[in-house]
């Protein structure tokens, strides 16, 4: 759960859960209590949203959507953020519009087609392992941020490693990674 919503009354916050077998996603949920919503999905059996099935965006193109990119700052290194916000910048300036909670509930809207896609440079295990078998049920890509497969290995000893997201529908995923693979 991304506390700080919680913290604050922010009511975009969730509660997310998520099962790994073999080092890969394999079922997970997010709640949404103030919107009521739950979020499940089990591997090969798609993904549902109060027990109705839902599958991200069918847009084809980039500039007619909304994008959720959820960014924190590196205060202890204030250049790794300016790099970052070029690239949210570039981003910004390919889609219709930017939306950002920074929480499950970026990713939920995700899953259900009502934003294309989610970015997150910073991120822990447990904010990844729900999100990714939702979005992934639900029709869409989850990769790191420059598009290569998550890795999972070893959970256990993981946690505080950096885990970052790039979740979208195939076509505007690799738009994203068009923009993004201009900044490596």
């Amino acid at each position: 759960m991304r506390t700080s919503n919680f913290v604050q009354g922010v009511p975009t916050y969730g509660i997310m859960i998520g099962l790994l077998k073999d080092d890969k996603p394999y079922a997970g949920g997010i709640a949404l209590p103030y919107f009521s919503e739950i979020y499940t999905a089990f591997k090969g059996k798609r993904a549902f949203c109060n027990r109705k099935k839902i599958k991200v965006s069918d847009e084809k193109n980039l500039l007619n959507t909304l994008v959720a990119y959820g960014i924190d700052s590196h205060q202890e290194n204030p250049e790794l953020t300016r790099k970052e916000c070029e690239i949210l910048a570039d981003i910004i300036l390919h889609i219709r519009n930017l939306r950002t909670s920074n929480s499950a509930f970026d990713m939920a809207m995700v899953a259900k087609g009502k934003y294309a896609a989610y970015l997150n440079k910073k991120h822990r295990l447990w904010d990844n392992v729900a999100l990714q078998i939702i979005i992934e049920e639900a029709g869409g890509l989850f990769t790191d941020f420059y598009g290569k497969p998550v890795n999972y290995h070893k959970p256990l000893t993981r946690v505080t490693d950096n885990f970052t997201i790039c979740a979208a529908p195939p076509q505007i995923h690799k738009q994203l990674q068009d923009i993004i693979r201009k900044y490596t």
